[in-house]
Protein backbone atom coordinates (compact mmCIF):
# COMPACT_ATOMS: atom_id res chain seq x y z
CA UNK A 1 0.00 0.00 0.00
CA UNK A 2 0.90 3.49 -0.29
CA UNK A 3 1.99 4.81 2.78
CA UNK A 4 3.46 8.50 4.56
CA UNK A 5 6.55 7.08 4.83
CA UNK A 6 5.43 3.58 4.85
CA UNK A 7 4.09 1.08 7.84
CA UNK A 8 7.26 0.40 10.03
CA UNK A 9 8.11 -3.30 10.48
CA UNK A 10 6.76 -4.92 13.55
CA UNK A 11 7.34 -7.86 15.40
CA UNK A 12 5.80 -11.14 14.49
CA UNK A 13 3.40 -12.77 16.79
CA UNK A 14 5.43 -11.37 19.82
CA UNK A 15 2.80 -10.71 23.30
CA UNK A 16 0.25 -7.53 22.30
CA UNK A 17 2.35 -6.75 19.24
CA UNK A 18 1.23 -3.47 18.10
CA UNK A 19 1.01 -2.50 14.32
CA UNK A 20 0.73 1.13 12.76
CA UNK A 21 -2.33 2.00 10.91
CA UNK A 22 -2.40 1.70 7.49
CA UNK A 23 -4.27 4.90 6.37
CA UNK A 24 -1.38 7.22 6.64
CA UNK A 25 -1.31 7.98 3.22
CA UNK A 26 1.28 10.14 0.82
CA UNK A 27 1.04 13.59 2.03
CA UNK A 28 -1.18 13.03 5.42
CA UNK A 29 2.07 12.13 7.66
CA UNK A 30 5.03 14.34 8.71
CA UNK A 31 6.82 12.68 10.85
CA UNK A 32 8.53 12.71 13.64
CA UNK A 33 5.65 14.38 15.36
CA UNK A 34 7.44 16.41 18.09
CA UNK A 35 5.65 16.78 21.56
CA UNK A 36 5.99 20.45 21.01
CA UNK A 37 3.89 20.25 18.29
CA UNK A 38 1.09 17.55 20.08
CA UNK A 39 0.54 20.12 22.76
CA UNK A 40 -0.01 23.25 20.75
CA UNK A 41 -2.24 20.57 18.70
CA UNK A 42 -4.35 19.87 21.68
CA UNK A 43 -4.31 24.02 22.67
CA UNK A 44 -5.54 24.80 19.30
CA UNK A 45 -8.06 22.49 18.17
CA UNK A 46 -9.16 20.38 21.50
CA UNK A 47 -12.97 18.47 20.99
CA UNK A 48 -13.27 20.50 17.24
CA UNK A 49 -14.98 23.91 16.69
CA UNK A 50 -18.36 24.84 17.09
CA UNK A 51 -20.18 26.86 14.43
CA UNK A 52 -23.15 28.98 14.45
CA UNK A 53 -24.52 28.23 10.98
CA UNK A 54 -23.92 25.34 8.71
CA UNK A 55 -20.23 26.15 7.02
CA UNK A 56 -20.31 27.24 3.70
CA UNK A 57 -17.17 25.97 2.11
CA UNK A 58 -15.53 22.60 3.13
CA UNK A 59 -12.30 20.93 2.66
CA UNK A 60 -11.24 17.38 3.60
CA UNK A 61 -7.69 16.49 3.70
CA UNK A 62 -7.85 12.57 4.15
CA UNK A 63 -9.18 9.47 3.03
CA UNK A 64 -11.85 8.53 6.19
CA UNK A 65 -12.57 12.15 6.77
CA UNK A 66 -13.28 12.88 2.77
CA UNK A 67 -15.98 10.03 2.80
CA UNK A 68 -17.87 11.05 5.78
CA UNK A 69 -17.85 14.51 4.99
CA UNK A 70 -19.25 13.29 1.31
CA UNK A 71 -21.77 10.90 2.51
CA UNK A 72 -23.28 13.85 4.74
CA UNK A 73 -21.92 17.57 3.22
CA UNK A 74 -24.12 19.44 0.01
CA UNK A 75 -22.12 18.47 -2.69
CA UNK A 76 -21.80 21.95 -3.60
CA UNK A 77 -20.53 22.80 0.37
CA UNK A 78 -17.20 20.38 -0.24
CA UNK A 79 -14.27 22.35 -2.53
CA UNK A 80 -11.48 20.16 -2.22
CA UNK A 81 -10.38 16.45 -0.83
CA UNK A 82 -7.70 14.68 -1.00
CA UNK A 83 -5.87 12.73 -3.90
CA UNK A 84 -6.25 9.17 -2.11
CA UNK A 85 -9.75 9.50 -2.47
CA UNK A 86 -10.30 9.61 -5.95
CA UNK A 87 -8.37 6.60 -6.40
CA UNK A 88 -10.57 3.45 -6.62
CA UNK A 89 -7.69 1.03 -5.36
CA UNK A 90 -7.91 3.13 -2.10
CA UNK A 91 -11.42 4.58 -2.01
CA UNK A 92 -14.92 3.05 -1.58
CA UNK A 93 -16.13 6.95 -3.41
CA UNK A 94 -13.64 7.51 -5.59
CA UNK A 95 -16.08 7.85 -8.66
CA UNK A 96 -17.76 10.94 -6.14
CA UNK A 97 -14.65 12.38 -4.88
CA UNK A 98 -13.68 12.57 -8.57
CA UNK A 99 -16.39 15.46 -8.84
CA UNK A 100 -13.91 18.08 -6.80
CA UNK A 101 -10.19 19.41 -6.71
CA UNK A 102 -7.62 17.26 -5.17
CA UNK A 103 -5.79 18.50 -2.39
CA UNK A 104 -2.03 16.45 -1.33
CA UNK A 105 -2.48 17.00 2.69
CA UNK A 106 -0.76 20.97 2.03
CA UNK A 107 -1.87 23.51 4.10
CA UNK A 108 -0.72 25.57 0.89
CA UNK A 109 -3.39 24.00 -1.08
CA UNK A 110 -6.20 24.55 1.19
CA UNK A 111 -5.78 27.94 1.98
CA UNK A 112 -6.05 29.20 -1.36
CA UNK A 113 -9.56 27.81 -1.20
CA UNK A 114 -10.56 29.97 1.75
CA UNK A 115 -12.75 27.44 3.19
CA UNK A 116 -14.69 28.29 6.68
CA UNK A 117 -14.19 24.51 7.80
CA UNK A 118 -11.33 21.64 7.21
CA UNK A 119 -11.43 18.35 8.46
CA UNK A 120 -8.63 16.15 8.95
CA UNK A 121 -7.33 12.92 10.53
CA UNK A 122 -5.38 12.28 13.22
CA UNK A 123 -2.31 11.28 10.03
CA UNK A 124 -2.62 14.59 8.40
CA UNK A 125 0.78 16.55 8.88
CA UNK A 126 0.75 18.40 12.39
CA UNK A 127 2.33 21.44 10.48
CA UNK A 128 -0.33 21.74 7.96
CA UNK A 129 -2.76 21.82 10.78
CA UNK A 130 -0.96 24.67 12.66
CA UNK A 131 -0.67 26.68 9.67
CA UNK A 132 -4.50 26.66 8.41
CA UNK A 133 -5.24 27.56 12.34
CA UNK A 134 -2.82 30.75 12.13
CA UNK A 135 -4.79 31.72 8.69
CA UNK A 136 -8.03 31.49 11.25
CA UNK A 137 -9.35 28.51 8.99
CA UNK A 138 -11.13 26.06 11.89
CA UNK A 139 -10.00 22.74 12.05
CA UNK A 140 -11.91 19.50 12.69
CA UNK A 141 -9.69 16.64 13.31
CA UNK A 142 -11.39 12.98 13.31
CA UNK A 143 -10.39 10.30 15.27
CA UNK A 144 -9.19 7.22 14.16
CA UNK A 145 -12.53 4.62 13.99
CA UNK A 146 -11.14 1.00 15.44
CA UNK A 147 -14.61 0.22 16.58
CA UNK A 148 -18.40 0.03 15.36
CA UNK A 149 -19.38 2.32 18.41
CA UNK A 150 -16.39 4.79 16.91
CA UNK A 151 -18.00 5.00 13.25
CA UNK A 152 -21.40 6.15 14.91
CA UNK A 153 -19.53 8.45 17.02
CA UNK A 154 -17.69 10.01 14.29
CA UNK A 155 -20.72 10.23 12.08
CA UNK A 156 -22.90 11.74 14.93
CA UNK A 157 -20.11 14.59 15.42
CA UNK A 158 -19.23 15.22 11.54
CA UNK A 159 -22.89 15.32 10.99
CA UNK A 160 -23.08 18.04 14.04
CA UNK A 161 -20.20 20.55 12.78
CA UNK A 162 -21.53 20.51 9.29
CA UNK A 163 -24.85 21.55 10.79
CA UNK A 164 -27.00 18.50 9.55
CA UNK A 165 -27.46 16.59 12.71
CA UNK A 166 -30.76 14.35 11.12
CA UNK A 167 -28.16 13.42 8.15
CA UNK A 168 -26.33 11.82 10.69
CA UNK A 169 -28.66 10.12 12.48
CA UNK A 170 -30.20 8.63 9.46
CA UNK A 171 -26.91 7.56 8.21
CA UNK A 172 -26.46 5.91 11.83
CA UNK A 173 -29.94 3.75 11.32
CA UNK A 174 -29.44 3.10 7.52
CA UNK A 175 -25.82 1.57 9.05
CA UNK A 176 -27.44 -0.40 11.69
CA UNK A 177 -30.22 -1.59 9.51
CA UNK A 178 -27.69 -2.87 7.25
CA UNK A 179 -25.68 -4.71 10.06
CA UNK A 180 -28.62 -6.01 11.42
CA UNK A 181 -28.52 -8.31 8.27
CA UNK A 182 -25.39 -9.95 8.77
CA UNK A 183 -25.23 -9.88 13.20
CA UNK A 184 -23.81 -13.35 13.88
CA UNK A 185 -24.36 -14.50 10.17
CA UNK A 186 -21.34 -17.06 10.55
CA UNK A 187 -21.34 -18.12 14.05
CA UNK A 188 -22.68 -21.39 13.82
CA UNK A 189 -19.30 -22.28 11.70
CA UNK A 190 -17.28 -21.82 14.77
CA UNK A 191 -14.78 -20.52 12.35
CA UNK A 192 -11.10 -19.75 13.64
CA UNK A 193 -10.39 -16.49 10.67
CA UNK A 194 -7.65 -14.72 10.13
CA UNK A 195 -6.95 -11.62 7.84
CA UNK A 196 -3.51 -11.55 5.49
CA UNK A 197 -2.63 -9.06 3.50
CA UNK A 198 -0.12 -6.72 1.62
CA UNK A 199 3.04 -7.01 3.37
CA UNK A 200 1.63 -9.67 5.72
CA UNK A 201 -0.12 -7.26 7.25
CA UNK A 202 -3.36 -8.42 9.80
CA UNK A 203 -6.03 -7.02 11.98
CA UNK A 204 -5.69 -7.76 15.41
CA UNK A 205 -7.96 -6.26 18.70
CA UNK A 206 -8.60 -2.29 18.16
CA UNK A 207 -9.30 -2.75 14.46
CA UNK A 208 -11.86 -1.99 12.03
CA UNK A 209 -11.72 -5.40 10.59
CA UNK A 210 -11.36 -7.65 13.98
CA UNK A 211 -14.92 -5.64 14.28
CA UNK A 212 -16.34 -6.70 11.24
CA UNK A 213 -15.28 -10.79 12.08
CA UNK A 214 -16.84 -10.44 15.62
CA UNK A 215 -19.57 -9.18 14.34
CA UNK A 216 -20.21 -11.94 12.33
CA UNK A 217 -19.66 -14.32 14.89
CA UNK A 218 -15.81 -15.13 14.16
CA UNK A 219 -13.00 -15.87 16.44
CA UNK A 220 -10.03 -14.20 14.85
CA UNK A 221 -6.69 -15.67 15.30
CA UNK A 222 -4.93 -12.59 15.54
CA UNK A 223 -6.58 -11.30 18.86
CA UNK A 224 -5.51 -15.24 20.11
CA UNK A 225 -1.95 -14.13 19.76
CA UNK A 226 -2.54 -11.12 21.64
CA UNK A 227 -2.08 -8.64 19.08
CA UNK A 228 -3.57 -5.28 18.32
CA UNK A 229 -3.99 -3.00 15.63
CA UNK A 230 -2.48 -3.37 12.49
CA UNK A 231 0.29 -6.01 12.82
CA UNK A 232 2.74 -7.93 10.46
CA UNK A 233 2.99 -11.74 10.32
CA UNK A 234 5.26 -13.73 8.99
CA UNK A 235 4.21 -17.00 6.04
CA UNK A 236 5.01 -19.22 9.49
CA UNK A 237 3.26 -17.24 11.69
CA UNK A 238 0.11 -17.71 9.66
CA UNK A 239 0.96 -21.77 8.81
CA UNK A 240 1.25 -21.68 12.73
CA UNK A 241 -1.72 -20.09 13.33
CA UNK A 242 -3.95 -22.16 10.84
CA UNK A 243 -6.87 -20.19 10.59
CA UNK A 244 -10.13 -22.21 9.27
CA UNK A 245 -10.77 -19.32 7.20
CA UNK A 246 -8.35 -17.31 4.55
CA UNK A 247 -9.39 -13.64 4.17
CA UNK A 248 -6.94 -12.36 1.80
CA UNK A 249 -5.99 -8.46 0.98
CA UNK A 250 -7.22 -7.02 -2.86
CA UNK A 251 -5.29 -4.08 -2.67
CA UNK A 252 -3.58 -3.73 -6.78
CA UNK A 253 -3.45 -7.49 -7.08
CA UNK A 254 -2.98 -6.46 -10.75
CA UNK A 255 0.28 -4.43 -10.15
CA UNK A 256 3.96 -5.49 -10.46
CA UNK A 257 4.36 -5.14 -6.47
CA UNK A 258 6.73 -7.07 -3.93
CA UNK A 259 4.52 -6.14 -0.99
CA UNK A 260 1.79 -8.78 -2.80
CA UNK A 261 4.00 -11.79 -3.05
CA UNK A 262 3.69 -13.03 0.34
CA UNK A 263 0.33 -13.87 -0.61
CA UNK A 264 0.94 -16.64 -3.17
CA UNK A 265 3.89 -17.87 -1.02
CA UNK A 266 3.23 -22.30 -1.66
CA UNK A 267 3.08 -21.96 1.84
CA UNK A 268 -0.05 -20.02 1.89
CA UNK A 269 -1.40 -22.54 -0.91
CA UNK A 270 -1.05 -25.46 1.01
CA UNK A 271 -2.55 -24.37 4.45
CA UNK A 272 -5.91 -23.29 2.01
CA UNK A 273 -6.52 -27.13 0.55
CA UNK A 274 -9.71 -27.64 1.84
CA UNK A 275 -10.55 -24.27 3.90
CA UNK A 276 -12.53 -21.46 2.78
CA UNK A 277 -10.58 -18.81 1.05
CA UNK A 278 -11.98 -15.31 0.76
CA UNK A 279 -11.42 -11.89 -0.59
CA UNK A 280 -13.25 -8.81 0.93
CA UNK A 281 -12.62 -4.88 -1.40
CA UNK A 282 -10.16 -3.84 1.29
CA UNK A 283 -11.66 -0.27 0.37
CA UNK A 284 -14.81 -1.08 2.58
CA UNK A 285 -13.30 -1.69 5.41
CA UNK A 286 -9.47 0.56 5.59
CA UNK A 287 -11.78 3.66 6.58
CA UNK A 288 -14.97 3.55 9.63
CA UNK A 289 -17.85 4.38 7.21
CA UNK A 290 -20.75 2.65 6.84
CA UNK A 291 -19.38 0.72 4.04
CA UNK A 292 -18.32 -1.99 6.70
CA UNK A 293 -22.12 -3.02 6.41
CA UNK A 294 -21.30 -3.93 2.77
CA UNK A 295 -18.01 -5.57 4.22
CA UNK A 296 -19.83 -7.58 6.53
CA UNK A 297 -22.47 -8.90 4.01
CA UNK A 298 -19.62 -10.21 1.37
CA UNK A 299 -17.48 -11.71 3.99
CA UNK A 300 -20.48 -13.86 5.45
CA UNK A 301 -22.01 -14.58 1.52
CA UNK A 302 -18.53 -15.45 0.59
CA UNK A 303 -17.58 -17.61 3.29
CA UNK A 304 -21.21 -19.22 3.64
CA UNK A 305 -23.35 -18.53 0.18
CA UNK A 306 -26.41 -19.50 1.84
CA UNK A 307 -26.44 -16.53 4.30
CA UNK A 308 -27.08 -14.36 1.15
CA UNK A 309 -30.61 -15.32 1.22
CA UNK A 310 -30.55 -14.41 4.89
CA UNK A 311 -29.16 -11.10 4.23
CA UNK A 312 -31.99 -10.53 1.30
CA UNK A 313 -29.00 -10.11 -1.65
Amino acid sequence: MRQAGGIPLTPTLSPKGRGRDPREREGEGAYPKFIACLCLAALIWGSGPAFAASPERVATMSLCTDQLVMLLADPDQIVSVHWVTQDPADSAMAEQAARYPANHGLAEEIIVLQPDLVFVGPFNSPFAKAMLARQGIPVHVVPTAVTLDDVRANIRTVARVLGVPARGRALIAAFDRDLALTRNALRDADYRALVYGANGYSAGASSLFNEVMLHLGLENVAVDYGMEGWVKMSVEDVVGADPDLLVLGDYRLDAPSQANMVLHHPALTAIRTGKPVVRVPTTLWNCGTPRLAEAARLLAERTMPETAEVSGR
